[in-house]
């Protein structure tokens, strides 16, 4: 979110109502960014943003350097890597998304709904941390896009490697505890702050 720029128009007017630029970002389990691309118009769909992106061209264009399908345990079928979205996204050889029409989906829909949003918390948490870490996120930005681009590449840039510190390190002293959703025994979520 930033002040809006001059003579930009509702180029970066979102639906929230206010102005923004686009994070587009896959991460990994770890919750480092592995890909990002930033800079796109706040009124964008995140659908139209990725299919513009180097990212979703790549991808669909089958030039990401995906590891070929694999068995999941020895004897099974063979199941190719995907990314994994919400609604907003199109469905694709190389991106799950949720069913939609939540009234009409069968249990196993629903199963597959509910597994694929246990998944995808992991790029929610580490969106949820970049926020919480770094104050700048907290209100809006008052700059220039390019400024406020390069803001969002360094706290990027920062958040791995802190990360990548504590993977090293084996301890977890950039994301405090509470910070991120956890999984109760009972299987129900655990919200992080």
């Amino acid at each position: 979110m930033f002040k809006s720029p001059q003579h930009s128009g509702s180029a970066y007017y979102n639906y929230k109502k206010s102005f923004s630029i686009v994070l587009l970002a896959i991460c990994d389990a770890n919750y480092v960014f592995t890909y990002v691309d930033i800079g796109a118009y706040g009124r964008q769909s995140d659908g139209g943003v990725f299919k513009n992106s180097l990212m979703g061209q790549k991808f669909a264009q089958g030039q990401m350097n995906v590891p070929p399908a694999e068995e999941i345990y020895e004897g099974s079928s063979k199941y190719p890597y995907a990314l994994v979205a919400d609604e907003a996204f199109p469905l694709s050889p190389y991106l799950m998304r949720p069913f939609s029409g939540r009234d009409r989906l069968s249990t196993e829909q629903k199963i597959f709904n509910y597994r694929l949003s246990r998944a995808r918390r992991t790029i929610e948490n580490v969106f949820g941390i970049l926020a919480a870490q770094w104050r700048i996120y907290r209100k809006p930005i008052i700059g220039k896009v390019e400024t406020i681009e390069n803001i969002v590449k360094a706290t990027i840039t920062l958040h791995n490697w802190l990360r990548k510190k504590d993977i090293s390190n084996r301890e977890q002293s950039f994301i405090s505890a509470g910070m991120i959703d956890e999984e109760a025994n009972d299987g129900s979520i655990i919200e992080g702050n």
